[in-house]
């Protein structure tokens, strides 16, 4: 391997194939949220043979979920993981999918949706969640339940909270969420399931293993693998068989010398991520996707929308 980051034989061919793989996702309205403005201000950012070709490889890792994916992990969540958790711990006897339709519409109490939501003066994404969780799935709004209330509904006949999120990354942040809206006591009373649209497998294991009540079933879930500096083939760069892991991260990190905030420049934990949904990018994606900054550099998507 070479000893600096460079561009592969037939890079141009790969760049070139990649920019028109995106361009055609974000015509056919695929890329909901995203127009061919912010793809063409971001490709501005690479520059030199060895940049375009970085670029394109984020673009190719990059995992984007629109609105119509989102609404159909919420259907996911509703209709599929809710109803079969509930038969696989007898919590409801759930006859058939329009059977527990059926129960939805009518307002059933056994079950309730609580968006995690932490106090610590942060913009965060729960509303969001919970009002296009209410739109994707046709219920009324009683179903969502803020964490505040919580203890009033199991009293009323809850017997399963689920808790919605976008994403769990390291699983911290859920963890802050428990200590704030504590649990202990209900766990004779009802079960409670942890199901954001995605998880890194870390913070299922961490949040399964410190809390010991909580169950976490996200719909999409990520890996190490999914660490967009992940040791590939025979320990290359994206299995570019040109470049190492640790020659691609110099690399990377030479593009932000410029940058005034360096923080999450991996991500958090270093997860180096690169997935986002319509309304929010997870700050565990490499920073390069959503930074913008003034004569530095221009974000292809949003950090957060309200």
């Amino acid at each position: 391997m070479p000893n600096e980051f460079r561009a592969p034989e037939g890079w141009e061919g790969y760049v070139n194939s990649v920019i028109e793989k995106t361009s055609l996702l974000i015509s056919l309205g695929i890329w909901e949220g995203i127009d061919e403005l912010n793809l063409n201000r971001w490709l501005q950012n690479f520059q030199t043979d060895r940049e375009k070709y970085l670029g394109a490889c984020m673009l190719d890792a990059f995992t984007y979920r629109s609105p119509k994916m989102c609404h159909s992990m919420m259907r996911n969540i509703l209709m599929d993981l809710v109803p079969n958790y509930c038969k696989r711990n007898s919590i409801i006897d759930i006859q058939s999918i329009q059977h527990w339709r059926n129960l939805v519409d009518s307002g059933v109490q056994a079950v309730r949706f609580v968006p995690v939501n932490i106090n610590d003066g942060k913009i965060k994404s729960s509303a969001v969640v919970a009002r296009e969780f209410i739109h994707a799935n046709d219920i009324p709004q009683h179903f969502i339940q803020q964490p505040s209330v919580l203890g009033r509904a199991i009293d009323n006949g809850t017997k399963l909270v689920v808790f919605i999120d976008d994403f769990a990354g390291s699983g911290f942040q859920f963890l802050k969420f428990l200590r704030q809206n504590p649990i202990d006591n209900y766990q004779d009373k009802a079960k409670f399931l942890y199901a954001p649209l995605c998880a890194h497998q870390d913070a299922i294991d961490r949040i399964e293993k410190e809390t010991g009540q909580v169950r976490v079933i996200p719909i999409d879930t990520l890996t190490d693998q999914h660490n967009f500096f992940y040791s590939c083939e025979e320990g290359f760069f994206r299995g570019d068989k040109t470049n190492s892991p640790e020659n691609a991260r110099s690399f990377y990190e030479e593009l932000f010398t410029q940058c005034s905030n360096k923080k999450y420049l991996f991500g958090m934990n270093n997860q180096s991520l690169t997935y986002s949904f319509f309304f929010s990018t997870p700050n565990n994606n490499i920073k390069a996707l959503y930074h913008n900054e003034l004569n530095v550099w221009k974000r292809l998507i949003f950090r957060g929308k309200s």
